[in-house]
């Protein structure tokens, strides 16, 4: 990996990524590797290095960081988060770098299907909908037979609201702003300068 240099760090990343304070305590990571020995993904993929991306952040190499495809690959299973001894919650830090590389145009192609899912949901007032309709029957069926509706109802007022907290709250127009043409392509960062076994 190159070298950084200090005028491309942000010093203020950490608090960047982490400003609802999800993970309050990344500066007390003592790189054990505990989090990547215990990952799923980094057995797939020797490039992904949950260590090396604490680091980053904590040293402020947001370019790094943010154009990395590695961080779309975590599926937060929360293997990290159980193994580490200082109890760093990994995944959220992760959902937040997400957020933050989105922000930037980083990872768009994965986050269309979200943002599909997000808007449908404040029309609907619904988070499911099957996607087939064999799965709608099936649903239905067993619905039935503990005694439900076949499917739920959400009236009409309940649709209102759930679409007035998502315009309140600003994710309406945080979504709608995010132009999927604008995508800067995402790589694989952490690959370089890794070792390599024959």
């Amino acid at each position: 990996m190159p070298r950084e240099k200090e005028r491309d760090l942000d010093k203020n990343l950490y608090e960047k990524i982490d400003h609802y304070g999800l993970v309050p305590n990344l500066e007390a990571c003592l790189t054990c590797g505990k989090c990547v020995g215990n990952c799923p993904v980094a057995v797939i993929n020797p490039s992904f290095n949950s260590r090396q991306m604490i680091r980053d952040v904590l040293v402020g190499n947001a370019t790094r960081l943010l154009q990395s495809e590695e961080i779309w690959q975590c599926f937060w299973c929360g293997y990290c988060y159980q193994s580490c001894p200082m109890g760093i919650h990994f995944p959220l830090l992760m959902m937040q770098i997400r957020y933050l590389a989105i922000e930037n145009n980083y990872g768009l192609r994965y986050f269309a299907p979200f943002k599909k899912f997000a808007l449908r949901a404040r029309d609907d007032g619904m988070t499911f909908v099957a996607g087939s309709t064999r799965g709608r029957e099936r649903i239905m069926a067993i619905r039935s037979e503990a005694g439900m509706t076949p499917w739920p109802e959400i009236s009409e007022k309940a649709r209102e609201e759930y679409k007035a907290l998502f315009d309140l709250t600003g994710t309406t127009a945080w979504l709608e702003a995010i132009d999927p043409e604008a995508e800067i392509p995402a790589s694989y960062t952490y690959r370089e300068g890794r070792i390599v076994h024959d």
